[in-house]
């Protein structure tokens, strides 16, 4: 499951600055089998793995265009839907320049696969 958007055809990378992509061990894994050390493409805050930016963009943002695209966490999959902790469901991050084009049932759709995902970074849903 994941949101398609044309974010390289606007020539929008946005979401990939100054990133906080929490990383599940799935995640982590599937980088590593690209040959990748999760020290040098991630770091820990706060017990949690998140990319890690280089000069204030993630480590794989390469001429505008993400360098490991069929590979790249399931949360950036899911950008620029995204768990609200106060509505306690899935939104859409108004940050994103193309938020306006993700209809509801596209939320819907993929509220799950996000709750089960952020269970497996923390363990439970914030």
């Amino acid at each position: 499951m994941e949101i398609r958007l044309n974010c390289t055809d606007k020539g929008c990378h946005e979401c990939c600055v100054e990133t906080e992509m929490q990383l599940s061990e799935r995640d982590l894994k599937r980088i590593e089998s690209l040959g990748y050390d999760r020290n040098d493409f991630s770091v820990e805050v706060d017990g949690v793995r998140i990319l890690r930016n280089i000069d204030g963009k993630c480590l794989f943002l390469k001429d505008g265009q993400c360098s490991i695209y069929d590979s790249r966490p399931l949360g950036c999959r899911l950008y620029p839907v995204v768990y609200d902790v106060d509505k306690k469901r899935a939104v859409v991050h108004d940050f994103c320049p193309s938020a306006a084009e993700i209809p509801v049932s596209k939320i819907k759709r993929v509220e799950r696969t996000l709750i089960k995902h952020i269970k497996d970074i923390y363990g439970f849903i914030p």
